[in-house]
């Protein structure tokens, strides 16, 4: 007779293929009735074992969001603004591997609201590719070109037109770039940013530099809602957009899309401002 500690078996399937096995090796042997009784009760096991995955978040959720604050400190911002929002329970992948996410909103300076990836075993955060330094540098680029940009904001917030990706009283809105991923800059602003207690030295990088990444930033989205834009009124709104943006390609979501069907109203097109 064999006893395995089930505190070892932290992955329920590796538990009940071991049981198997075991119990194949006692079929070896005839003894069918202990076979049946592994199998029943790695099966009985491995249900409760699954089960307590589907309460992962919630069972977890302190531990988790005491590890994604310390987690966004180590990246220079202040845990007390962190909102926390949805904790998914793990998947896995062809590979056997599992992971959680976690979807937060920072509401200090710069604005940023991402996804980050954790680790089921032990609740804690990792990002190899540090997509977070990427963020707060895309945030802090835009805002140092806000006097290119500013007279667009304020054209479409004269609209009413609302930008559902921050929350109201930001400095940029409706603007979003990627460029921080640019593989030319992306080593060079982690550097930057790497460097000092703060995030001056970024922001002097992004000063320095300011027209070489704004020549690679070629793929701007401007984003905001608005129900009721007619045909006539997204013509007018495109070509004042052409009149105003700063050079560079623009995708450009303006108004309200059902996502079911397809059907948008309002400006969605791409402009190309040469």
């Amino acid at each position: 007779m064999f006893v395995v500690p089930l505190a070892v078996h932290k992955n329920w399937l590796l538990y009940y293929n071991y049981l198997l096995w075991e119990g194949m090796n006692l079929l070896k042997k005839n003894n069918k009735l202990i076979l049946i009784s592994l199998v029943i009760i790695g099966a009985v096991i491995g249900g409760v074992m699954f089960m307590n995955r589907g309460d992962f978040a919630e069972g977890n959720r302190d531990t988790i969001e005491e590890n994604v604050r310390n987690y966004v400190e180590r990246y220079k911002l202040n845990p007390d603004q962190l909102e926390i929002g949805i904790i998914t329970n793990p998947f896995r992948f062809p590979t056997g591997e599992e992971e959680f996410t976690v979807d937060i909103k920072y509401m200090g300076h710069p604005y940023i609201s991402m996804t980050l990836t954790g680790d089921p075993d032990t609740l804690m955060v990792f990002e190899p590719k540090e997509l977070i330094i990427k963020e707060i540098f895309n945030e802090l680029y835009l805002e140092a070109r806000y006097d290119e940009l500013k007279p667009t904001i304020d054209y479409l917030a004269s609209l009413d037109i609302e930008d559902p990706l921050r929350p109201v009283g930001t400095k940029i809105k409706y603007f979003q770039t990627n460029v921080g991923i640019d593989p030319e800059i992306n080593n060079e602003l982690k550097e930057a940013f790497k460097n000092g207690d703060d995030l001056e030295q970024l922001k002097q990088y992004i000063e320095e530099n300011i027209e070489k990444i704004s020549k690679l930033d070629t793929n701007v989205h401007i984003v905001g809602i608005k129900s009721g834009i007619d045909e006539e009124q997204a013509e007018v709104i495109r070509m004042e957009l052409e009149n105003m943006l700063p050079k560079s390609n623009y995708v450009v979501e303006l108004g309200v899309k059902d996502l079911a069907t397809g059907e948008s109203q309002g400006v969605f097109t791409y402009l190309e401002i040469k």
